[in-house]
């Protein structure tokens, strides 16, 4: 008889302890949200593919509206920047790039293609700089016109294939007195057929600064 109790009572706590371990997990499993609805649909995003940086996607700021006429700058300070896409331009096409000073340049396209900016000038000297993207050396070289001046600027030779200044060709020019001058950037210089350009550079920004 007492090896028969001690058996039971082995039987029972053995059963009991199975019991306690079911429940446990049973109220474990419950504690966890049922997930019974669908999830919702993705709001559409403005996600476009990033030009110059191969099949990378990323999300970018809504572009600047595309102007109807040339806007108006004024040099103060030391230095001036002017983003391509904030100019007034036409044959240009926009690019979303994650590499460009703020997400965005234009491609020249053609010889019809265009972009104009007003710049209000103190007396002085001063040089510009193009922020450009070749991709190789038939498609880098272009003209930026300061009122009826034209230069022919371009970068590296052979290009890098990534953004660079035009550290080679600067815009050099001497106001003797403040003047409002009209900048337009196009591929040839119809007063200098020798300035011709090409097509097919982005453009990302001209900037200036005295000398």
């Amino acid at each position: 008889m007492k090896i028969s109790k001690k058996i039971t009572f082995i039987a029972f706590s053995f059963v009991f302890s199975g019991l306690l371990f079911s429940c446990g997990s049973t109220a474990t499993l419950d504690s966890n949200p049922k997930q019974s609805a669908a999830p919702a649909e993705e709001e559409p995003s403005n996600e476009i593919e990033a030009k110059g940086t191969g099949s990378l996607k990323t999300v970018l700021p809504p572009p600047p509206a595309k102007l109807t006429e040339a806007p108006k700058f004024t040099f103060s300070g030391d230095s001036l920047k002017i983003e391509m896409e904030k100019t007034y331009y036409d044959g240009f096409e926009l690019v979303g790039d994650v590499n460009a000073s703020e997400y965005y340049a234009l491609r020249l396209k053609d010889s019809s293609s265009w972009a104009i900016a007003e710049i209000n000038f103190p007396a002085g000297s001063y040089e510009g700089l193009v922020n450009v993207l070749s991709p190789d050396s038939n498609h880098s070289k272009f003209n930026v016109c300061v009122n009826d001046d034209s230069y022919l600027v371009y970068g590296s030779e052979p290009p890098l294939t990534q953004y660079e200044l035009t550290t080679r060709s600067v815009v050099s020019f001497t106001l003797e007195q403040p003047v409002t001058v009209t900048l337009k950037i196009q591929q040839n210089d119809a007063k200098n057929p020798e300035n011709n350009g090409q097509n097919g550079m982005t453009i990302d920004y001209i900037s200036f600064k005295k000398k």
